[in-house]
């Protein structure tokens, strides 16, 4: 096996895979916006709050950059991203080193599983043109890092994890 980050838009079902993952492969899940949450004391959405976007986006590239170098022994982990960590290059060259899984679902079921979350938006946006821009400005770093997507849009998480284990038998 290797190690494996999941990435996608908030909603497409890191956090809920991750774990599930991990058991079918037998091997541990680390929620990297958990980690920055627990180190610092605040959530996504109070970083965003108290500090600006630019300060979360450096906080959460230290935190991805202390995971990466802390885990490098463990051949055998499963790494949940925030949405957002591929908007910095460094990030990407460290996910490089990984098998990115790329998490994605219809626009509909991302505004639905993140209607009533603590997410950060961006300034000045609904919901909807929030999560429009996201995957407008992200896509194309998730296909630079994932194999194709796997779409979380209509199937429990159970099933999720059955189509990731079949993209990974091409390692």
């Amino acid at each position: 096996m290797a190690r494996i980050a999941l990435i996608g838009l908030p909603g497409s079902g890191k956090s809920t895979v991750g774990p599930l993952l991990g058991e079918a492969l037998q091997a541990p899940f680390v929620d990297a916006d958990q980690v920055l949450e627990e180190s610092s004391g605040w959530s996504p959405r109070e970083w965003v709050e108290n500090k600006g976007w630019e300060t979360f986006r450096s906080a959460e590239s230290v935190t991805l950059e202390s995971l990466h170098k802390s885990l490098q022994s463990q051949s055998d982990v499963i790494l949940g991203c925030g949405g957002g960590v591929v908007e910095i290059s460094r990030n990407r060259e460290i996910l490089k080193e990984w098998i990115c899984v790329w998490l994605d679902a219809s626009d509909e079921v991302l505004l639905e599983r993140t209607h009533d979350s603590l997410r950060p938006l961006q300034p000045d946006m609904t919901h909807a043109e929030s999560a429009r821009q996201l995957r407008s400005s992200r896509e194309a770093w998730y296909r630079e890092l994932g194999v194709e997507a796997v779409d979380t849009s209509d199937i429990d998480p159970g099933e999720v994890v059955a189509e990731i284990l079949k993209h990974l038998e091409r390692y």
